[in-house]
């Protein structure tokens, strides 16, 4: 081989085996520094997951125990298997947009992908390596929510042993469908619309929430009778078909698993054959594609751009500048709010999830309470509505965990920029402060009054989840920035890496404390009240042991608030950049 002329790409299976030689690497370097440090970390996120998972199997046992004893059905039949193919079903769906926006992240946003795209290798070979790595990410926290309630079916069911095993074998085949449809539906959307991506998106997802809003209208429109019979299960069972067709894979799923809870070993193995030879079927024909679209389509984002295009700002960001203004925000910490609000509306990776979720929540407040209703106690109806507002709850730590907290150190390498503006630092801290508290407070109040109103809480109830709600949303927003102020990572440009570090676990350790602080202190006396009496009518507060404690819950959020800002302020005025 001449010196001018280029190398030549390693054979597919000797490039599969260095990824997978980098991917252990970097695996194992990962693991030392997560141990090797301090076990704090890898402990309080083992405890975490714990809890979590811990908190949906009982939710879930109790749920199919309910629904086996009280509600008389079968746990083997039609009904049930519906909701293991309407879970299925959800977590394929969620799993085919957050593949897509990952992969689009790591393929043409990331520096590696430049890096990897220069080197004797073959382009379908590069994207199974990125392809693995997002099925994982992606697919990971609905294994941690969605196990526990097929665990806890499986116990109900009294199910054999190897219907464990199963379960797990049934999960991994399953991704692959979602994940290399959402895969090819982002490669086809780079290379044939490369520069309306944002508007396909757009489209996209205006059809799907059309889509699930007039599902929803057609069973809130229902007349659900206080009792159930035969022609409330007929309907109700009819309005999942879609997800319980014969070539639709959560059906499949579903379908095995009943048959494994069932005993019948042949049957279960069958439709694990239909799962994992489809998924594999269809991973070849997106390798395949992607090994001729790949390339042409990171060239033409490379290359491309619309000359049409407007500058001068977005309308979105038109309306948050006249909306701080009506808020009295100085003008200098208005133009640092537009700005953060204007990179995450340009990253489709984070307002995609935030979309999600946000959609999920919204669905459950309308759907759950219309029909579920009906057949609750006032006892059951309470604590759903505690559930619900536990819920919102997380929503906001996890959004503020996953997308406030990176933000401070997301502008270390570029705060000299910073510092040559008339800006004092105290400013740039209370922006992201105003930012973030403005973004929670959106999605969370709309979310809670809409539960509490659809499950016909009482006014006081209402009140009180809505006090809470806000002073977490001010907490955990004052806690997120402050921390990243205290604990920043100015190495680190992922900020999802930024977000699972150890500033990222502080935070995280700390706005669980003073999510189960607030919500125990403002709900707890309440919740108990609401729960020994028969009706809501009944209902008798203990306002002299409710208003104490309120306050002193009021308290706590409002110090969680300003002071970790505070202590972030002196922490950023004493460094250099």
């Amino acid at each position: 081989m001449s010196p001018e002329s280029p190398p030549r790409p390693l054979a597919p299976l000797a490039q599969q085996g260095l990824f997978q030689w980098l991917r252990w690497r970097m695996g194992t370097n990962a693991w030392h520094v997560l141990f090797g440090q301090s076990l704090f970390r890898p402990t309080t996120i083992l405890a975490a997951c714990a809890v979590i998972a811990l908190f949906m199997f009982v939710v879930s046992y109790a749920g199919f125990h309910f629904l086996v004893h009280e509600g008389q059905l079968d746990i083997h039949g039609t009904l049930v298997g519906g909701l293991i193919d309407m879970l299925f079903f959800t977590l394929g769906f969620l799993l085919i947009f957050s593949t897509g926006l990952i992969l689009f992240g790591s393929l043409f946003s990331a520096p590696e992908a430049t890096f990897l795209l220069s080197k004797p290798l073959d382009d379908d070979q590069i994207f199974a390596y990125k392809f693995q790595g997002a099925v994982a990410f992606s697919s990971w926290a609905f294994l941690l929510l969605g196990g526990p309630v097929l665990l806890a079916y499986g116990l109900v069911a009294g199910a054999p042993w190897y219907f464990y095993p199963l379960l797990l074998l049934f999960f991994f085949g399953f991704v692959l469908l979602p994940g290399g449809l959402g895969a090819l539906l982002m490669l086809l959307a780079v290379n044939l619309v490369p520069r309306r991506r944002r508007t396909v998106l757009t489209l996209l997802v205006v059809a799907v929430v059309a889509g699930l809003a007039y599902w929803v209208y057609t069973l809130a429109t229902y007349d659900w009778p206080t009792t159930p019979n035969s022609e409330t299960l007929q309907h109700l069972f009819s309005q999942v078909a879609f997800a319980t067709g014969n070539f639709i894979p959560s059906h499949w799923v579903g379908l095995g698993l009943r048959a494994a809870s069932r005993d019948q070993f042949a049957e279960a193995g069958y439709y694990l054959a239909l799962i994992w030879s489809n998924g594999l079927f269809l991973y070849l024909i997106v390798a395949w594609s992607a090994r001729h679209l790949y390339r042409r389509g990171f060239n033409l984002l490379t290359t491309g751009g619309d000359f049409r295009r407007r500058h001068g700002g977005h309308w979105m960001d038109r309306v948050l500048d006249g909306l701080l203004g009506v808020l009295v925000v100085p003008p200098r910490m208005r133009l640092l709010i537009v700005k953060d609000f204007r990179a995450f509306r340009r990253d489709p990776q984070q307002w995609g999830q935030v979309l999600i979720f946000f959609l999920l929540m919204a669905l459950y407040a309308l759907f759950v309470p219309r029909i579920a209703g009906p057949y609750m106690t006032w006892r059951y109806l309470v604590g759903v509505g505690v559930l619900n507002l536990t819920v919102v709850a997380l929503l906001v730590s996890i959004f503020t965990s996953r997308f406030i907290y990176p933000l401070l150190s997301l502008e270390g390498r570029k705060f000299w920029v910073l510092g040559l503006m008339p800006l004092e630092r105290s400013e740039l801290l209370w922006g992201k402060f105003i930012f973030s508290s403005l973004g929670v407070l959106t999605l969370s109040v709309p979310l809670i009054l809409f539960s509490d109103v659809r499950l016909g809480m009482p006014a006081v109830v209402c009140v009180m989840h809505l006090a809470t709600v806000v002073l977490l949303s001010l907490a955990l927003s004052g806690l997120s920035v402050g921390i990243g102020a205290m604990l920043p990572n100015f190495r680190e440009t992922d900020p999802s890496k930024i977000a699972v570090g150890f500033g990222g676990t502080v935070n995280l350790i700390a706005g669980l404390i003073c999510l189960l602080t607030v919500i125990t202190l403002l709900n707890g006396v309440l919740t108990l009240d609401l729960v020994q009496a028969e009706s809501a009518a009944t209902v008798q507060p203990r306002w002299w042991l409710i208003g104490p404690l309120a306050l002193i819950g009021v308290g706590a959020a409002l110090i969680a608030a300003v002071l970790p800002v505070r202590w972030g302020l002196r922490a950023i005025e004493a460094m250099e950049f």
